[in-house]
């Protein structure tokens, strides 16, 4: 085995290991025990975080955040490393976003100048656009983390009306239309919900509550459960033109509920959460006269009264 193939398997051992003696290195590699230390002493020196304690119970350690063993792209791995960042950089925050330019800076700085710049040629042609939301989301890390280790979190929440302690146990994170969520269960309404990760103001572990078995294996899972579940459910029915049909299909809460038809009209008749009534009324005021609402004589009655102040405005005025 070569000194160089030797010092790669070396790192990616030591960092399956983590706590190791150099006698054990030296009988799994079969050298020396002087070669494994001069070994050791050279991935010191390339910046792996080793360190070393003597005594009876000694040996070598490797410290938190340890450096990665290298890897080998192809171009069109590191081209698609790029890709994938490509389609992040609009977000107004992210998980672990400084360490994501900080990698990203590095493994650019190594590339050769001729894939620097198919990839700088790569990065003005395609934009994954969505929108902007520049607000906020200091919590993100913390919040992942308490998902990944199922730990309890006491936050401040900036709802509607004022800021509010909770207690809560994320699911996890996802991101929609620009925002970012975090369905959790609320230990002070004993049900699940849902918060937005920009009005987290402050969030800690606390051991207060004990952490529940959830029963979402992933937030993917809690997303699913929640599209096919309508809690306290009121009959939605409406008829779309061709044009109202294409502009509810560009509404991101129009297009799950809009059925369309051969010749380009649409219709909905979907069960809607109650409370979630004026919602989709705003939505459906945006269609303006490419809708029209059937029931329920709320949103009827919600869609009459914005016609009679709008109309009342312009009289006015």
């Amino acid at each position: 085995m070569s000194k160089t193939y030797r010092l790669i398997e070396l790192m990616m051992t030591i960092h399956t290991k983590r706590k190791f003696t150099a006698r054990e290195l030296a009988a799994e590699f079969g050298v020396s025990y002087r070669t494994i230390l001069r070994d050791l002493d050279e991935l010191s020196a390339l910046g792996v975080p080793i360190y070393s304690e003597v005594g009876a119970h000694g040996g070598y350690y490797l410290l938190n955040d340890p450096i990665l063993p290298p890897l080998i792209f192809t171009e069109s791995e590191a081209a698609a490393m790029f890709f994938a960042y490509q389609s992040l950089q609009f977000f107004g925050a992210l998980p672990f976003e400084a360490e994501t330019r900080a990698a990203l800076k590095k493994f650019y700085q190594q590339l050769p100048k001729q894939m620097q710049q198919r990839i700088d040629t790569m990065k003005d042609r395609i934009v994954f656009w969505h929108p902007f939301r520049p607000l906020p989301a200091n919590q993100m890390n913390i919040l992942l983390d308490a998902a990944i280790t199922q730990s309890v979190l006491l936050i401040d929440y900036d709802g509607t009306n004022t800021v509010s302690k909770r207690m809560i146990q994320p699911i996890g994170l996802y991101s929609w239309n620009g925002f970012w969520y975090c369905p959790a269960y609320c230990f002070k309404r004993q049900e699940f919900r849902l918060f937005r990760a920009d009005r987290i103001v402050k969030a800690e572990k606390t051991d207060c509550e004990k952490a529940h078995p959830l029963p979402y294996e992933s937030v993917l899972s809690w997303i699913q459960t929640s599209e096919n579940s309508c809690p306290d459910p009121i009959r939605l029915k409406a008829k779309l033109t061709q044009i109202g049909t294409r502009q509810a299909l560009s509404d991101l809460d129009l297009l799950k509920i809009v059925d369309t038809h051969l010749d380009g009209t649409g219709s909905i008749d979907k069960d809607i959460p109650k409370a979630e009534l004026e919602f989709f009324a705003k939505c459906l005021w945006n269609l303006g006269a490419e809708v029209i609402v059937t029931e329920p004589e709320e949103i009827k009655r919600y869609l009459q009264q914005k016609a009679t102040e709008l109309l009342e405005h312009y009289q006015q005025s």
